[in-house]
């Protein structure tokens, strides 16, 4: 995806040797000799938590929506599709839920899986999606909770990865659980590519690449924090402190004996406000797309905190006493195209089913989407973390 999804993940099966060296040395590069043993535990509000994403991180967060729905407040989808989209299948999540950004592996990709790319009107999507739902009806929270959330979707014009259909699809889906037009925020930016819109960054709005960051004269993460919080709308946003941000150890959250593609250590943005005991701050959990986590190694250099510091969240954090948790998923190229069981060599969310050897079995009732997926159980244990009292 994006990002290139997958993408380009020939190159790790041609070369899996390197691969593999480049993950260890980016996992090295990103970890700090401070890093916390755990999450604070901050007394944040419950009933306030919120998620965000762009690309595989936008499928994240909805789907972390739809199956803890009770226990969040809002989403904001970036360049993503609806819930269960993928339906267990790598070539569903490349070449119809999202098409890789690289056109010159798209011969590589067809001689995989016998076609390219296939855009669906957002109806297709949208069955796709109302399947997903119903069949892990016993595995997630109730849908109905969905209808008192906040919603805000963005999709691009020039973005080529995730078509505005699937946003379209993720829209009509939010309505079809009877999401009220108030309560959904519809940004589209026909100039845009395919990244996540921050007034930081250098890389032009039109721009499909690394970083992923682009300059559309359009603050994403300002607009959505505050339709998520109508609350910090009439705030400036504030000073982003150095020492707010904190590193830690994602290894205990992870699911015991089971592949769960967690990086090692995930990043915190904590408000001096929130520092306070009582200080009643929110809670805000942010994925990041592929090629976008901290150990992706971009030309021989880890990938770091670009996106953890560079999107722009820490600067609302401040105004809206709002904690920001960046938790991190780590590149693995153990499997292969046709062997997908933690194939993942762009670092994305599991929108399609690589934590599971079995994914495309259950179609209709996607492994990944339902609360016990192992990075679902891994965020919502930080979570956990994260609101308990000290």
């Amino acid at each position: 995806m994006a990002d290139g999804v997958v993408t380009l993940a020939f190159r790790a099966r041609v070369l899996p040797t390197c691969s593999a060296l480049l993950i260890t040395l980016g996992s090295m590069a990103a970890v700090r000799a401070d890093v916390l043993p755990r999450l604070p535990a901050l007394a944040l509000e419950r009933a306030s938590l919120t998620v965000s994403g762009l690309s595989s991180g936008g499928y994240m967060a909805g789907q972390f929506e739809v199956a803890y729905s009770s226990s969040v407040a809002g989403a904001a989808v970036l360049a993503g599709g609806p819930y269960g989209c993928a339906r267990g299948s790598l070539s569903n999540a490349m070449l119809k839920c999202s098409c890789p950004a690289e056109k010159h592996f798209m011969l590589s990709l067809s001689q995989v899986f016998g076609g390219g790319c296939q855009s669906f009107n957002p109806g297709v999507y949208f069955a796709f999606s109302k399947l997903a739902s119903e069949g892990n009806r016993a595995a997630i929270d109730a849908v109905s909770h969905l209808k008192d959330h906040r919603i805000w979707l963005l999709s691009g014009g020039k973005d080529e990865v995730v078509d505005r259909d699937l946003v379209d699809a993720t829209e009509a889906f939010y309505r079809h659980l009877q999401v009220p037009d108030a309560r959904i925020r519809r940004e589209h930016i026909a100039g845009a590519g395919h990244g996540f819109p921050t007034l930081q960054a250098t890389e032009a709005c039109s721009s499909t690449r690394t970083p992923f960051l682009t300059r559309c004269n359009f603050d994403a993460a300002g607009e959505l924090i505050k339709w998520l919080y109508p609350d910090v709308a009439g705030l400036q946003a504030g000073s982003v402190a150095t020492g707010s941000f904190k590193q830690f150890k994602q290894t205990r959250y992870a699911g015991s004996g089971e592949f769960d593609g967690m990086d090692s250590t995930g990043w915190l943005y904590v408000p001096k406000a929130c520092e306070q005991a009582g200080a009643q701050c929110r809670l805000h959990v942010v994925f990041h797309g592929c090629e976008q986590g901290q150990s992706y190694v971009v030309d021989g250099k880890a990938f770091d905190t670009k996106f953890v510091k560079g999107a722009g969240y820490n600067r609302w954090a401040e105004a809206g006493r709002i904690v920001v948790l960046y938790p991190q998923v780590r590149p693995s190229s153990e499997g292969s195209f046709t062997q997908p069981y933690r194939f993942n060599p762009k670092g994305c969310w599991d929108f399609w089913g690589y934590t599971d050897k079995d994914a495309d079995l259950y179609p209709t009732a996607p492994n990944y989407a339902k609360r016990s997926a192992p990075q679902m159980k891994a965020v919502k244990a930080m979570i956990d973390d994260l609101v308990r009292s000290p």
